[in-house]
């Protein structure tokens, strides 16, 4: 019941944030696993995306999350920053934009849960 009760609320954010033109056109959905944190950057990883969503944004990817992110842990509680345990090898689910400030490939996670 506590699984099927989070997936329903896990696709009701995902649908919401998707729903305006402007989110439908930059918000990407994915899952991957976090390969390595970013050497010099405390928010930062790369992501090697499942299969599946490789065609939305590339096989490998450079991730940073901010205090604007949404992070949540198994259990769908929300974390801070502090709280995050992102380390190589997490499973994540994410809706990402392109960041306007990075290279080609690197990107911005506004919502991030952990484990999903």
């Amino acid at each position: 019941m506590v699984v099927t009760l989070h997936r329903y609320w896990l696709s009701l954010a995902i649908a919401l944030v998707l729903s305006t033109p402007l989110a439908a056109a930059k918000t990407v959905h994915l899952l991957g696993f976090v390969d390595k944190l970013c050497v010099e950057e405390p928010h930062c990883f790369e992501l090697m995306v499942k299969p599946e969503f490789v065609a939305e944004v590339g096989a490998h990817i450079k991730v940073r999350f901010t205090s604007a992110t949404r992070i949540y842990d198994p259990e769908n509680y929300e974390l801070t920053l502090e709280q995050q345990n992102i380390v190589p090898g997490s499973h994540l689910r994410m809706l990402i934009e392109v960041d306007p400030n990075g290279e080609p490939g690197e990107h911005q996670a506004s919502f991030i849960w952990i484990g999903d």
